[in-house]
Parts: structure tokens; sequence; C-alpha cells
């Protein structure tokens, strides 16, 4: 009996030294109080507003990730981590180009780390000062227009302000969120009296530049009259399903309901319709277009994705291409991203309040319109419109 006993103690001893130095084949061991070797060889190759640090990794088979730790011009603490299947990572956030200090930490899979590795980095200029420095404001119909360069395609946020009052009362217009190379855009609905403005551009660590200030007075605009609107029908203009018109596009309901216009199903080219805006060419300045829901989706069916637009003022009833003029392509752009038959509460306040577009600043006046549907929301080319508004210059 001492004997089994004996046996029992020592088995049980030796199974808890080998919990203690558990080791995988590859060396690995759990709960090692050690920490991994440096990085070494360490370079840096600085961006705009960033930098890619490259280095070669500690030879430790427990080594489990490196990371970046250091800090903004604002304040804000940053670290960057990177796995051991790559050796390198990148650190972004600067605001300016003054030297920046990063430490550069190997990390064990016990969470150990090795003493740091510090390196210095001298990042560009970073996109949101280049889109600062490139920025250009002036007044259009019913607003304010716009430019700038963003050449690195940053991810940026134009903050617009107007002075209300002209009392410093300084109130948040619709910020611009933007990653395009070439930004033009419009802030529209504002009344044709001058007023004091500020612009400044921020990113998403809330760096941001100087402000820009500068008086503007929006042109007059005006919401053209939709009873002066008539049909203009074209010999290769797209067919009307359930005795629907193109009419009811501008006479139609408003709340989603039927009818409206609504073209053949089963066309299989692009859908066309045409329209007269009135009995004189007008320089146009934008439209918002209403589709009708589906159920409880805007983003469906006829709904249109991407569109384009055609002015003319000399049209012929054989819809001859050759006396229009392609004046704005449109793409419907779902905020959320969900897959078809997703939608969510940012999906359902845009499609309410309607698609809307700016034609450019040079479109010359036009009195005949003319949509193109390229493909709808399930990838045809009918389409539903509920409402269609159109504003211009006087």
């Amino acid at each position: 009996m001492k004997k089994h006993t004996l046996i029992i103690a020592t088995f049980f001893a030796l199974a808890g030294m080998w919990s203690c130095t558990k080791e995988d084949p590859n060396g690995i061991k759990e709960n090692n109080p050690n920490p991994p070797g440096q990085v070494s060889n360490v370079q840096v190759q600085n961006e705009h507003g960033a930098a890619v640090i490259t280095y070669t990794l500690p030879a430790d088979p427990d080594l489990l990730y490196i990371k970046a730790v250091y800090s903004l011009a604002n304040g804000v603490k940053r670290e960057v981590k990177a796995s051991t299947y790559t050796n390198q990572l990148r650190v972004d956030g600067f605001s300016d180009t003054l030297k920046h200090s990063v430490q550069l930490i190997a990390v064990n899979k016990s969470e150990v780390a090795s003493a740091p590795v510090s390196v210095e980095v001298s990042p560009l200029v970073s996109p949101i000062q280049l889109v600062f420095r490139n920025l250009q404001v002036s007044a259009t119909a019913g607003g304010i227009r716009i430019k700038s360069l963003n050449e690195y395609r940053g991810n940026v946020v134009i903050v617009p302000m107007m002075d209300s009052l002209s009392k410093g009362d300084w109130v948040s217009l619709d910020n611009i969120y933007t990653s395009d190379s070439i930004i033009a855009t419009s802030i529209r609905g504002l009344t044709p009296v001058q007023k004091k403005f500020a612009f400044f551009v921020r990113d998403r660590w809330l760096n941001t530049t100087d402000t820009l200030y500068i008086s503007l007075t929006p042109a007059k605009e005006v919401l053209l009259d939709r009873t002066r609107y008539a049909s203009f029908v074209c010999d290769n203009d797209t067919k009307m399903s359930f005795n629907t018109t193109v009419e009811m596009m501008w006479q139609g309901l408003l709340n989603n309901e039927w009818p409206c216009t609504y073209t053949d199903e089963s066309s299989g080219v692009p859908t066309t319709i045409t329209w007269s805006i009135g009995p004189q060419p007008v320089k146009l300045t934008r439209f918002n277009l209403l589709t009708r829901r589906e159920g409880s989706l805007y983003y469906a069916k006829g709904s249109p994705r991407r569109f384009e637009v055609y002015g003319s003022n000399e049209p012929t009833r054989d819809g001859d291409w050759s006396k229009w003029t392609k004046i704005l392509t449109c793409e419907v752009v779902k905020p959320s991203g969900l897959p078809l038959g997703q939608e969510n509460s940012a999906d359902a306040a845009a499609g309410a309040a309607g698609f809307t577009f700016d034609f450019n600043e040079d479109t010359p006046p036009y009195r005949y319109l003319r949509i193109k549907c390229l493909n709808n929301w399930i990838g045809s080319y009918f389409i539903v419109i509920q409402n269609m508004n159109i504003w211009a210059t006087e």
C-alpha cells in the first residue's frame, strides 16, 4: 500500500513540475516571463501625415506582435500593432512635419514586452493641410461652392460655419466628409444676403487646420414652376408600364403613393425619358429625384442607381442623340453600404429626402432634359420616379 502511495505522489509531483514548464515543440512557453528581443535594422519611409517603419524581427519563437507607441501633436496617444507575419507597420495621424519619437516594442504570447527601440519619424505635409492650402470658396446659386484638391486621397472633413446673425454667433453647416482627390461640392438653401463664413479641415484623429474666413453673398436660386413642365416624347424613349406617364413625376403624389412614372420593366436597353422644363432655356443649378419606396426599401427594384442627364434646346422627335449634350453623370450612393434588401435608418432618411445632384457651374442654359438610366438597384434598366424638383438661377 505504501509503495502505491509513493508512486502516485511521485506522479503528481512530476505532473506539477511539467505544468510549470510546459513547452510546445516550437519552444513556445505558457506564462513566459522572459521578454523577447528587440527589433533591429529599423528604417523609416516618411509619407504625408504618416510613416512606414520597417525592421528585422527578433528571433524568438514566442513572439506575438510588434507595437508602435507614440503621441500626436494634439495630445492623442496612439498605439499601432503589427503581427509577426510582416516586418513593417504604419504610424499615422500626424498633422505637422516635425520630428516625432516612436517607441517600437516586441511583445510575446504572455504579453511580456521587450525594452523599446526609439525611432524618429518626420512626416510629410498631412492631407488636411494640403486640402486647406488648396481650399477655394465662392458664392453660387442658393449657397456656396467649395473646391479643393486631395491628391493623396486622405479621409478628411471640411467643416463650414456661418455667422448667421452677423454678431459672431457661428452656426455649423453640413460637414463635408470625403476622400476624393478632387473636391467640388455646394451647400445650398442659403438666402441671397451677404454673410460671413468660416472653414477649417480636420481628420479622424481630431487634428485641425487654421480657419479660412470669407464674406460671400449667395446668388438667388429659384425652384422651377412644375406647371410649366411638359412631356416631349421621342421615338426612342422607353415605353411606360401600368398606364403611367412621364408627367406623373411632376404631377403625381409625393408620399410614396401610386401612381407615378414607371417605365417598361422588360426593356433590354437603358431607359430614356424626355421632357421640357419651360418655355425658355434656364441656367440649371441642381435637381432632386424622389423614387418610390418598395415596401420598406428605397434602394430596390426600379430605384435609379446610375444614370445620365442630357440637355438640349433643339431636340427632334426621332430622339437623335447628336442633338443632346450630356451634362451630368449621377450615381446614387447608399449611405450604409449594406447589401441589396438590407437598409438602416440612414438609408431610409436619405431615400425619403430624395437624391440631389448639382449641375456644373459652367452648364449652359437648357430648355429640354433627358434622363438615361444605366442601371437600377436590381441591375436592370427600368426606372421609377415619384417626384422631380429642379432649381435654377434667375
